[in-house]
């Protein structure tokens, strides 16, 4: 027993003497005092705090959390697209002797930097706020339309579309789609009344006649659409779509007999072997393209046809391109990248807090929808050559911006998503 307690005792002492070493009991006070700086500096560390309620709300939004599928297939297809557009516009820009064999690639990949930095930006404002800048917005690209028209405007390719290096009929994309969102949710009768619905007819009208005088028919289009789509999905009645289709048809008609190059793209576009060497030139370059690309392509940067052959290898016929060199598994898998952007972003319509969110973000996904579509179509001969691009694939400073900003209004109202509603 006696010999326990004494080695109980040893042990003990053994341990309280390796607490009170000389080492140990000089780092101590050492460590207590710079634990007192850190707090002492902790303390008077000043913290930052938004200066008005805007910062407040950016803040605010930026901590949400953001729809990651939309942001990763965005930035995958914007990857693929820069790549596509390098090999497209390569021979273009070599034998420029203005330019480089670079020459697009760089200056798409400095608009698509700008672009990205914008998107994230839009995605940190709260989406409500542009209810108050839509009849602003609209007003601007209105006059921005109007005077395309002047000599201001920009003439190439036969059509006077630019104004100071940048297309307005992109940012009239997004005036519709605002405004139309706008006044669909403040007011949810007016799209079930005809009174209200010639509002929008004029509204929309405006814009369609500026752009056929350009001619630009793939925006007008495509505003046709997009405003349509947004309008139903507001509660429009079924049966307005007879009138309008009516309509449509007749205004198709019109164009037909009184716009001289409507009635040579439609002709050309059912037979564009009529006239291979001119006006069917375009489409016949591409579909050879398409054919020659068989099944998995001659390989990425072996396209033939974008020497010199396709007039626009690397803006409206950049698909061509790349199915001639990635072939139809390439191409294929190109489209399902697509589809899955549409999908996420039809599923973030679906998901909106509010109205104004759900039509808004319907409008985005139909422009994206619909002009990827559009460009499919004239690529492969199934539609008349109507000048529309690919969306985050074409050459086109304006274009490309504009759709970035617009996915960024996308990830905001993915950001404000109710948590039930939250997959």
């Amino acid at each position: 027993m006696v010999s326990l307690s004494t080695a109980s005792n040893t042990k003990r002492r053994g341990f309280l003497w390796r607490r009170k070493s000389p080492q140990r009991a000089q780092a101590r006070p050492d460590d207590r005092r710079k634990r007192r700086v850190r707090r002492s500096r902790a303390q008077i560390r000043p913290v930052m705090q938004p200066r008005n309620a805007f910062q407040a709300e950016l803040l605010r939004q930026s901590k949400k959390k953001i729809d990651a599928p939309l942001l990763l297939i965005t930035v995958m297809l914007l990857v693929v697209g820069l790549i596509a557009l390098l090999s497209a516009s390569y021979p273009k820009g070599y034998y420029n002797e203005d330019t480089g064999p670079f020459y697009y690639f760089i200056r798409q990949l400095g608009m698509a930097v700008v672009g990205l930095v914008l998107m994230w930006g839009v995605s940190c404002v709260n989406y409500t706020m542009y209810k108050k800048w839509a009849f602003l917005l609209y007003f601007i690209s209105l006059v921005m339309l109007i005077l395309v028209l002047t000599p201001l405007g920009t003439s190439l390719n036969n059509a006077q579309r630019w104004l100071f290096g940048f297309q307005p009929s992109e940012i009239a994309k997004l005036a519709i789609i605002l405004l139309f969102s706008m006044m669909a949710s403040t007011r949810p009768e007016s799209v079930r009344k005809v009174k209200d619905l010639l509002i929008y007819v004029a509204l929309i009208g405006v814009y369609i006649l500026l752009l056929t005088r350009q001619p630009h028919m793939s925006a007008a289009m495509i505003l046709i659409v997009v405003g349509f789509a947004i309008l139903f999905v507001a509660g429009m009645h079924i049966w307005f779509l007879i009138p309008i289709g009516v309509g449509g048809l007749g205004i198709a008609v019109v164009a037909y007999f009184t716009l001289n190059h409507v009635q040579e793209r439609i002709n050309i576009f059912l037979n564009p072997f009529l006239d291979a060497k001119d006006t069917g030139y375009q489409a016949v370059q591409s579909l050879i393209a398409i054919g020659s690309g068989g099944a998995f392509g001659l390989g990425l940067g072996q396209s033939r046809q974008k020497f010199l052959y396709l007039p626009e290898p690397m803006n409206d016929f950049i698909f061509s391109v790349i199915c001639e060199e990635l072939g139809f598994v390439g191409a294929s898998m190109i489209l399902v990248l697509f589809a899955y952007f549409v999908y996420r972003s039809f599923s973030i319509a679906r998901r909106a807090a509010d109205r104004f969110g759900c039509l808004l973000a319907t409008g985005i996904t139909m422009q994206f929808a619909f002009q990827i579509l559009l460009n499919l179509a004239v690529v492969s001969g199934l539609f008349p050559v109507t000048g529309a691009s690919l969306p985050l694939f074409s050459y086109g400073g304006t274009a490309l911006v504009m759709q970035l900003v617009e996915i960024g209004i996308l990830l905001n109202i993915s950001r404000n998503i109710p948590p039930s509603k939250k997959e």
